[in-house]
């Protein structure tokens, strides 16, 4: 029997059955009534929980996309490793299944609706950040999509996907996040702006 009163699990009860959900089905095919009956609770909780089936998905983009504060970290940290500590972080959820096939459920669903992608994006950049570092991690945030997308699909070389090891991807990647985490907004002549006015 569906359960009518919530519960203080109940909430993350819906928020795994709409990850699972979403990841199966996308976002269009997804119904509350189908999320509801895979939580064990009445559809009318849903709407207890979350103002709308968008409402629901913000929450499950929030809580299986996490990269903001780490990207944020990184261009921070300034420091040689900074591109590696970047992407030890950002492919911890990559060995774990059940999180990778929510990853992809998301990336799934962000095909699905315009909506989708626009709130999928706004979840990879921190907030008040320039538009200089922006334009930076949302070129990493397609990198790593890309690679991580590809690695489900069998499409790299059996080094970067074979085990949960991603020390041989990590070094791999590393350079061209690191050439991205290290540009800076570039000037009129297409130097860096640090670099503008120095003469070097």
């Amino acid at each position: 029997m569906a359960e009518t009163r919530g519960t203080p699990d109940t909430r993350q009860a819906i928020m795994r059955s709409a990850a699972d959900l979403f990841a199966e089905l996308g976002y269009r095919n997804t119904s509350l009534r189908a999320v509801a009956a895979d939580a064990g609770c009445d559809p009318a909780l849903i709407g207890h929980y979350f103002a709308s089936k968008e409402a629901l998905y913000d929450a499950v983009v929030a809580e299986t996309v996490r990269p903001a504060g780490v990207f944020r970290e990184a261009i921070g940290r300034g420091d040689p490793d900074a591109a590696e500590w970047l992407l030890r972080h950002a492919v911890t959820d990559w060995g774990d299944p059940v999180q990778r096939r929510r990853i992809l459920g998301v990336l799934r669903s962000a095909l699905d609706l315009p909506a989708a992608r626009e709130r999928l994006s706004q979840s990879l950049v921190p907030e008040g950040i320039a538009e200089a570092d922006e334009i930076r991690l949302a070129l990493i945030s397609s990198l790593l999509v890309g690679v991580m997308t590809s690695r489900h699909m069998g499409l790299l070389p059996v080094e970067f996907t074979k085990g949960d090891d991603s020390t041989e991807l990590v070094r791999a990647l590393a350079p061209a996040v690191a050439a991205l985490l290290d540009a800076g907004p570039a000037g009129p002549a297409g130097t860096r702006a640090t670099d503008a006015g120095t003469g070097e």
